[in-house]
Parts: C-alpha cells; sequence; structure tokens
C-alpha cells in the first residue's frame, strides 16, 4: 500500500514538475484545473514500464528516441469520456494553445495508427503542431519586370502564427545540381524508379560563409542539431566553426540545442522544430505572392514562416515540382534556385511591409543557417 501511495506522489510530482500551464496567462484557473484533473487521471491509469518511458521523454525535450504509451482513445476520465488523451498531455506538458487533435502530427518517431484501432499514443513527443499556411497564388510561368538583374527573391512571413513581411534573399548559393537530377517526367516514384542514393544536400552558413562540407541525406529522417543525448545526423558542432565570430553568432550557436527534424514523406518534406527558439523558412512550393514596387514593377515574393518550438511545417511539396521549378522571369532566369529551401535559426530576416525595418534585409545577414538541396524530382 505504500509503495502504491508513493508511486502516486510521483506522478503527481510529475504533472508539477513539468506542466506548462504555470506560465500560461490565456487560461483560466478553471480551465487549467480541469486540464491537470484530466491529466492526473490518465497518469493513474499508466503501467510502470510506459510511465518511465513518459518520465524520459519529458526530462529529455525529446531528445531521446522515447516508445508509444498507448492509452484507450475513450477511456473515461474525471466522469467523462477522453476522446484525445493525447490532446490533453500535449496541451500541458507542451502547447497548451492547441485545441484539436486536427492542429497535430506525428512525429516520425511515433508508430501509432490513431484511427485505425482504439488505442491512441500520448507522448507528447511523439507529436508537432501543424503549421498552417495559406492557399498559393497561381504559378507563372512567366514573371515579367523582375526587380533588377541581380535574380533577387523577396518574401514574407504568412503564417497561423507570424506576420507578413517583405524581404530580399541574395542569390549566392551553394546548389550544384547532380548528374542523377532528373529535369523530365515528374513521376519517378509513381513509375516504380529507384531512388537515387542521397535525396538532399545539407550546408550550413554563417552568414555569408559555408561552413564545412555539405551533408547527404539518405535517410528518410535527418536531425540537423548542435547537440543532441543520442547524436545521430548532420551534427553542427562537428564543424571546424571559426571561434573568431562575433558574439552574436556565438550566442545563436549556443541556442540551437536540437534542433531540427527535416523528414521525406511520400508527397511531401516537413521540418519539425525540436529547439527551443523559432524557426525561420522558405521554399519555392510555399506560400507567393505578386507585389507591385516602385517604378511599376512586380516582385514575385516567396514567403519565409516562422516556425515556433513544438512546431512542424511543410516546407516542400513535390507535386507543385514541376510548375514551380520551371517558373521563370522575362529574361530566361529562375527567380529562385529550384528545389532549394533556406532555414535560419532563431534569427529571420526581410522588411516588413509596414514602416518597420527588419535589421537583416537578405538570408546572409542571419548568424547561423542552412540551406537544403533536393534531388528528386516527382
Amino acid at each position: 500500500m505504500f509503495k502504491l501511495f508513493r508511486f502516486a506522489l510521483r506522478k503527481l510530482s510529475l504533472l508539477e514538475k513539468f506542466s506548462v500551464l504555470p506560465g500560461c496567462k490565456d487560461f483560466s484557473p478553471e480551465e487549467s484545473a480541469e486540464l491537470e484533473a484530466l491529466t492526473h487521471s490518465i497518469l493513474k491509469r499508466l503501467k510502470d514500464s510506459d510511465f518511465a518511458a513518459l518520465v524520459q521523454a519529458l526530462e529529455t525535450q525529446g531528445g531521446r528516441e522515447t516508445p508509444c504509451i498507448f492509452i484507450h482513445s475513450h477511456e473515461r476520465l474525471e466522469k467523462r469520456v477522453a476522446v484525445e488523451p493525447h490532446l490533453v498531455l500535449f496541451r500541458i506538458f507542451r502547447l497548451p494553445q492547441i485545441k484539436s487533435s486536427s492542429e497535430l502530427k506525428h512525429n516520425a518517431s511515433c508508430l501509432s495508427s490513431y484511427g485505425l484501432d482504439k488505442n491512441v499514443c500520448i507522448n507528447p513527443y511523439h507529436y508537432s503542431a501543424v503549421m498552417y499556411t495559406e492557399p498559393r497564388n497561381e504559378v507563372f510561368t512567366v514573371l515579367p519586370n523582375i526587380v533588377d538583374e541581380e535574380n533577387e527573391e523577396s518574401s514574407g512571413f504568412i503564417s497561423n502564427l507570424t506576420q507578413s513581411t517583405i524581404c530580399q534573399l541574395d542569390s549566392r548559393s551553394s546548389y550544384a545540381p547532380p548528374s542523377s537530377q532528373t529535369t523530365g517526367a515528374d513521376n519517378d516514384f509513381a513509375a516504380g524508379k529507384e531512388l537515387p542514393k542521397h535525396w538532399c544536400s545539407i550546408a550550413y552558413w554563417e552568414h555569408n560563409e559555408r561552413i564545412g562540407p555539405t551533408y547527404e541525406g539518405t535517410s528518410d529522417v535527418v536531425n540537423v542539431f548542435d547537440w543532441l543525448p543520442e547524436p545521430s545526423g548532420f551534427c553542427l558542432a562537428d564543424l571546424n566553426r571559426s571561434s573568431d565570430v562575433s558574439e552574436g553568432t556565438k550566442r545563436v550557436r549556443s541556442q540551437i540545442g536540437y534542433g531540427l527534424q527535416l523528414t521525406r514523406e511520400r508527397e511531401e518534406i516537413w521540418i519539425y522544430n525540436r529547439s527551443n527558439f523559432s524557426l525561420f523558412a522558405n521554399g519555392p512550393t510555399l506560400t507567393f505572392s505578386n507585389v507591385n514596387i516602385p517604378g511599376g514593377k512586380l516582385r514575385h515574393n516567396i514567403v519565409v514562416h516562422k516556425v515556433p518550438p513544438g512546431c512542424s511545417l511543410k516546407v516542400f511539396d513535390y507535386k507543385l515540382t514541376p510548375q514551380v521549378c520551371r517558373a521563370i522571369d522575362s529574361e530566361g532566369v529562375r527567380c529562385y534556385h529550384p528545389e532549394s529551401i533556406r532555414i535560419s535559426f532563431k534569427k529571420g530576416w526581410g522588411s516588413t511591409t509596414s514602416s518597420k525595418k527588419y535589421c537583416r534585409p537578405l538570408v546572409t545577414s542571419c548568424p547561423c543557417w542552412i540551406e537544403i538541396h533536393l534531388f528528386v524530382s516527382r
């Protein structure tokens, strides 16, 4: 009896230690109390092994691979049926503002088949919050009156959690199309063709200087990080980074932490922000618009998205590749690097559409960022 009582106290202390509700001002005391009561009821139902896995996931903030923790999806909790127990734990231990399981995405480590059986994984680090982007505008195959001859790119922050901005992206790139890249039919996978050995190449930059060799991605899941308890993937700390850099760059380096997880799914590529700071990402198949600028010219704007910690964003859509990667300006020059994604750690870039100016007009003004080149057209 004493052992059971001590174990119950341990579960209650877990809730108090890792709950993010105390720092959330948008919750009423009644709503917080309800979530805590539901969470405590879920914890009481866990087996010792499942509880130990949950403790490890919370203590390492998802840095270690932990197993799925299953519970009945229609478990009766606190005199009512909790249809979404995984949502309860995600809200109380990670992002309280998430209101529905439709806003959640299974991460690569989750083996749950929620919706196909009566059980659901409740490991809060097996999920991330989905960033929804605005619908894309019509794809232009010819873009008239590009701003100048420097092949400028511009973008704006548009997402469910960010504000709209306009910025320039300089044309510097480490992109070199591999000999295996296809430029014809875009249904290589549907036709059953063999995948290239490397599906992506990742280059790490600090401002306008590329650091170290590129990393060739072969697995469908690639971690890009500065430190992980179980390191696997592209470790930026292993690169020969100069110590003769600004304090700002050193500070951003130290805050990359778990970094991001890049996953290739059937028709899409996603990033999951595992760090404690926001990421900023853009790519040719993300939202874009056309903006009139002084001089009667038209600027083609690729959108940059802010991805907060714990969130995922679809950064590339293979279904849109044929049209987008053939978009050219009136002089026959591509308006951006085809099949290329750029992601900055912690720092965004650009100038706002209002009178405010952002201090980093170019991606090369960002202290730490990566460029991902995709080698497969679908």
